[in-house]
């Protein structure tokens, strides 16, 4: 058994693996190394000394929280050959491991008898050692202002700090996702110590910008350009929005350049309110001409010859 392994790799599964992960693993690994099927007689020890403590909760536990002060130093299965080849190992305080490591599989429990106080210090309290919960992991998931919009998977793959175990999760992405929004995944972050229980992940969204939507929370903003003659006589027009579907937007005539047009229900899923939906605000943006034919320039001064609005009569008056 290669060095620093333990009884979870032996078995092939993960430390948050399930009893019945841990009892399929066992089977299959069994009848592969089984001496009457002519497998590896050494193997099927190994697999079988690691199913006797991980199917059995208590020692379960006790032998999670030997890996969580980092197994036992010396031992192939992080621990599990202490004492059979010659192995012995006591910490500082004269402890030694091999005896706690026998307790646990025979069902003694790791620490009869042990005097925690000399190993752990100041971790004890009434004379009980501690748990802890583990903290929180995070990561950040990158997906294009289109996927926010209408919501995305992303597989992800991460480290646990403590084991360097990698660990993969589909990420759920839910539409109408904002940049900087935050998604918990309890129970999927570090380990706890002492039987205390795991962290959670927090997986950030970024979420690019669009070249032409502009996210305020649920609701949409955009700019629709329109020349003056369309802002002066009006105009219908056709406009994309965030599903992907167009609308048509009618412009009056006579509309001023800044007006916005409010579109309930055309913006995206609000996160926050479930079935709520924002609105799609159409800006106007007149665009005049910066060059005129000469035709244009005789039809304008026409038009201007025959204006007789007053378009600045409120400056005039503030004139000498």
């Amino acid at each position: 058994m290669a060095e620093n392994r333990n009884y979870y790799d032996a078995l092939g599964v993960k430390r948050d693996a399930t009893a019945d992960d841990i009892k399929k693993s066992f089977r299959k690994l069994a009848a592969k190394y089984h001496p009457d099927a002519g497998g590896d007689e050494q193997k099927f020890k190994e697999v079988s000394e690691a199913y006797t403590t991980l199917s059995d909760p208590q020692k379960r536990k006790e032998y999670d929280q030997l890996l969580m002060f980092g197994g036992i130093p010396g031992a192939g299965f992080g621990g599990a050959r202490a004492g059979r080849g010659g192995y012995t190992y006591t910490n500082a305080s004269g402890a030694d491991w091999s005896d706690i490591f026998t307790n646990i599989r025979s069902g003694d429990g790791a620490f009869s008898g042990f005097d925690f106080s000399s190993f752990f210090g100041d971790q004890q309290q009434g004379g009980r050692p501690r748990s802890s919960r583990g903290r929180d992991l995070t990561l950040t998931v990158t997906v294009s202002a289109e996927e926010g919009f209408g919501g995305t998977q992303r597989k992800v793959s991460y480290t646990i700090p403590s084991t360097g175990e990698r660990q993969t999760l589909s990420v759920k992405v839910p539409a109408g996702a904002v940049d900087g929004g935050k998604l918990r995944y309890p129970g999927r972050g570090e380990y706890g110590s002492m039987g205390g229980e795991r962290g959670d992940l927090v997986v950030t969204t970024k979420v690019e910008e669009h070249p032409l939507f502009k996210r305020d929370g649920a609701d949409v903003r955009m700019e629709l350009p329109v020349s003056v003659y369309e802002a002066a006589l009006g105009v219908t027009v056709e406009v994309p929005t965030p599903s992907g579907s167009k609308v048509r937007v009618k412009i009056p005539a006579g509309t001023q350049d800044g007006k916005t047009i409010r579109l309930r229900g055309l913006g995206v899923a609000d996160v926050k309110h479930k079935g709520a939906v924002g609105a799609l605000y159409v800006t106007v943006k007149v665009q005049v001409p910066t060059r005129l034919s000469a035709k244009e320039r005789e039809a304008f001064e026409s038009l201007r010859q025959l204006d007789e609005r007053e378009y600045r009569k409120d400056v005039d008056r503030y004139g000498a």
